[in-house]
């Protein structure tokens, strides 16, 4: 039994000693095996390798080639160890040179994509006894992509110091078409997988598509417990960097959700950039502060260009597992310089605004990530000056209030959000009108409404003096009314509220696609009553009419297409209107007045103007304007007809074309069986009446508020008489002769067989009333033929002033509103 016991362990002593002769007989075959596989599933193969030996202390390689265009060139390693060192924990000796390594990143799948690295490190209690004394030289990547190559120099050490520490260093240099730069890693590592060190990076430069940077340098500290990661220190400055405005295939329309005028971004360029901070683990989350700064920005957006951009953002960030948030710690200032807009416009003072919130809130789960943000920046006031050609810079001062934006991306990267604008206005100090409390909110996908907004101006005032009109408070919003699965076509509400009535309406739509669209505003009808509804209420203008009753109303509609406005019309309806003033008293006026164009203001012929009675100290009655506005430039008002009852006859106006943009007017009045004895009356010559009718013209010239009148004439269809009985001119007369006596008794019952009146009046000089008579007294003289040219004192330049008030202010409307187009 022990003899067959000894001959068993003599064999099995044999099998192993002839094993072991056998593996170290076939050992670089092996290796050669094994070192094929393992780059095999790197997706490097093996082609050739021209030296490879091993032995009992050594490791040599030579000229190992691997890959199919052979990507992995070795040209040597080097390992050497003691069996005696090892078992010492002291690591082997580790020379490697001549490495290159070729990437190409334009491939569908490069072999960098099936490496598997193993990088996650799990438990406290970590020991590296392994890691080799290294020398790395003569060592290079390459990378290449359509964009560019890169070439990355590598040489470095890890050497062991009397510590037990490992000292790491690394040096890096970047050049290529990409790009280039010099970089450096230090740090110390000690078994038990604790390690500190600095990454730093100088003479830096980039050039890839969509952002060049001409220089960047910076370190980054870190430090490492058990190879986790405890904390980040970097700090980096970059200059000169630019962002070309980014080409697309796709036709504007489509990249900006089909909207021809989009706004579209241009060049960008920031002079200097700097980013400082850090970041440290803390109870199984990352928190850390940085401060990003940028001068020196430059940005082109759509016509305007922003220069001399800069930004201070004081940040925080926070990582968990269950996401990440970055917010502000203080509020973020930014300042945009000079703006050049490519409108006539201007900006005062450089205008910035600050931003007191930015929270960006990212979170994980089982279908992706979401994001939420909220942020509120809050714009500096501005001053804008606005060109004009025909008069001083416009002046706008704004305070743009308060503007937030809240939204979030779900895990279908569906965006969802609100940009609210509150407590915002501006003001137009030239025309005295102030824009007060504007807010709007814009709803993005919203889950009801879409992309909608809401918008209102809690006051629009007329700061003047004595206003135009009273303060007004206007609402709206906008829809999409659009059906579902159809085109988007937005409607357009707005109310104008005065004093709790909302008179002015006003609706809109406009298609996306087709780019048409129309605009309709309304002044609802507007029914006014004594001790009720006083247009007083819309105007303080107004409130020198007393007791107005009647109907008013207006509407106004454009439509257009991607070609423009296409049609345009416009009407003011004016029902039963009565009222008095200090001056005059209006009764039953009525206005219809259709305009088939707005943007040059035209009309149809025959638009009418009616009054029933018009007393301003003058009497008229069943007055009749009837008028076409010419879409001329500046529009003119064509007068087809204007007549009015008084006197118990009727006064007209031939027809005539008015320009009231022009110097002066011209226009003939026409005088038909007006009554004498009411005439005399209404110029009130001291003791002047008598009978008949008259009829005649007056030619008036209107020029410069000043009105003018050459060789008017008037004269009696009839014979008839004349009573002149004077005290003042007795007394005059008494003393002058028998002649002068017989004229006095004869006007007292002077039967006239031909009477007329000529008037002429200069823009120096009042109204010169020339009467001329032929008849006789059949008392005086046994009715003896008298012709007598008799010079009258009137009051009728009172009443030339009052027509030409009356036609002046009109002719100051009717400039005023041809102006505005």
């Amino acid at each position: 039994m022990v003899k067959q016991l000894k001959t068993g362990l003599l064999v099995l002593l044999s099998l192993i000693i002839f094993a072991g002769v056998g593996l170290y007989a076939f050992r670089n075959s092996l290796l050669e095996v094994f070192i094929n596989e393992q780059l095999r599933k790197q997706g490097f193969p093996l082609q050739s390798i021209a030296v490879l030996d091993i032995s009992l202390n050594t490791l040599r390689l030579h000229e190992l080639k691997a890959g199919n265009n052979d990507e992995l060139q070795v040209g040597k390693i080097l390992v050497s160890w003691q069996l005696s060192d090892l078992l010492a924990g002291k690591p082997a000796l580790v020379e490697i040179s001549g490495v290159e390594v070729i990437l190409d990143l334009s491939a569908k799948r490069s072999a960098l994509d099936s490496m598997q690295l193993a990088t996650t490190i799990s438990g406290k209690d970590i020991r590296i006894p392994w890691l080799p004394v290294l020398s790395l030289e003569d060592s290079v990547i390459r990378f290449h992509s359509v964009a560019g190559d890169v070439t990355i120099a590598v040489s470095g050490s890890i050497v062991h110091d009397h510590s037990n520490t490992q000292v790491i260093r690394f040096d890096t240099i970047i050049s290529g078409s990409l790009g280039q730069a010099k970089g450096g890693l230090a740090a110390t590592l000690d078994a038990q997988g604790n390690m500190q060190g600095k990454i730093a990076i100088s003479q830096g430069r980039l050039n890839i598509p969509g952002i060049k940077i001409s220089s960047f340098s910076g370190e980054t500290a870190f430090a490492f417990a058990a190879l986790h990661l405890q904390h980040v220190q970097t700090e980096f400055a970059l200059a000169g960097i630019n962002l070309p405005e980014q080409k697309s295939e796709k036709p504007v329309p489509e990249q900006m959700d089909e909207t021809p005028t989009a706004l579209r971004l241009g060049d960008a360029a920031i002079g200097h950039a700097t980013l400082k901070g850090g970041i440290y683990r803390l109870s199984g989350s990352w928190n850390g502060e940085f401060d990003l700064g940028i001068d020196g920005g430059e940005l082109i957006a759509g016509p305007a260009e922003i220069h001399q951009l800069s930004m201070a953002l004081p940040m925080q960030v926070k990582f968990n597992p269950d996401g990440w948030h970055i917010g502000l710690r203080n509020p973020g200032q930014v300042a945009l310089g000079k703006i050049i807009t490519g409108y006539p416009l201007r900006f005062r003072d450089p205008p910035g605004f600050s931003i007191s919130q930015a929270d960006l809130n990212v979170t994980g789960g089982p279908h992706g990530l979401a994001l939420k943000h909220n942020i509120i920046v809050m714009p500096e006031n501005l001053t804008m000056l606005v060109k004009s050609d025909k008069s001083a810079e416009i002046e706008v001062n704004i305070h743009p209030g308060k503007i937030a934006a809240v939204g979030e991306v779900n895990v279908n990267r569906n965006y969802q959000g609100q940009l609210t604008l509150s407590e915002a206005s501006f003001n137009l100090p030239q025309s005295a009108i102030q824009f007060k409390n504007i807010s709007a909110i814009l709803y993005l996908n919203d889950s009801e409404i879409g992309n909608a907004a809401d918008f209102s101006i809690g006051k629009l005032r007329h700061l003047a003096s004595e206003p135009l009109f009273a303060d007004l408070s206007i609402t709206g919003d906008v829809r999409n009314k659009a059906k579902q699965g159809k085109s988007t076509e937005y409607a357009l509400s707005v109310i104008g509220d005065v004093a709790g009535l909302q008179f002015l309406k006003i609706k809109g739509a406009h298609a996306l696609d087709s780019g048409s669209g129309m605009l309709k505003a309304e002044v609802v009808p507007l029914n006014f009553l004594p001790g009720s509804l006083q247009p007083r209420e819309f105007s303080p203008v107004l409130a020198q009419l007393d007791n107005v009753s009647g109907q008013v109303s207006a509407i106004a509609q454009l439509k257009w297409s991607t070609k423009g406005v296409h049609s345009s019309r416009g009407a003011l309806e004016m029902r039963n209107v009565s009222f008095t003033h200090e001056t005059a008293k209006i009764k039953d006026l009525n206005i219809a007045l259709n305009l088939n164009n707005l943007l040059t203001p035209g009309s149809l012929p025959g638009q009418k103007i009616t009054v029933e009675q018009i007393d301003f100290g003058i009497p008229l009655e069943n007055l009749l304007i009837s008028y076409q506005i010419l879409d001329t430039s500046p529009p003119q008002v064509a007068l087809e007809k204007a007549q009015f009852s008084m006197m118990d006859g009727v006064i007209s106006v031939a027809p005539v074309t008015i320009d009231p943009a022009a110097k002066f007017s011209d226009m003939l009045i026409r005088i038909s069986n007006i009554d004498l004895e009411s005439f005399f009356n209404l110029i009130k010559v001291d003791g002047l009446a008598g009978s008949g009718h008259l009829d005649g013209q007056v030619p008036l010239t209107i020029e410069e508020d000043q009105l003018t009148i050459k060789s008017g004439h008037l004269a009696a269809k009839a014979p008839g008489i004349l009573h002149f009985q004077s005290q003042k001119a007795s007394q005059w007369l008494a003393s002058t002769g028998e002649e002068m006596n017989l004229l006095l008794q004869a006007m007292q019952d002077f039967h006239y067989t031909e009477l007329s009146l000529t008037l002429d009046k200069s823009v120096a000089h009042d109204l010169v009333a020339q009467l001329s008579l032929l008849g006789n007294n059949p008392k005086v003289k046994e009715g003896q033929d008298f012709r007598l040219n008799i010079r009258l004192e009137t009051d009728i330049d009172k009443i030339l002033q009052k027509i030409n008030y009356g036609y002046s202010l009109s002719h100051e409307i009717l400039r005023g509103s041809f102006r505005l187009h």
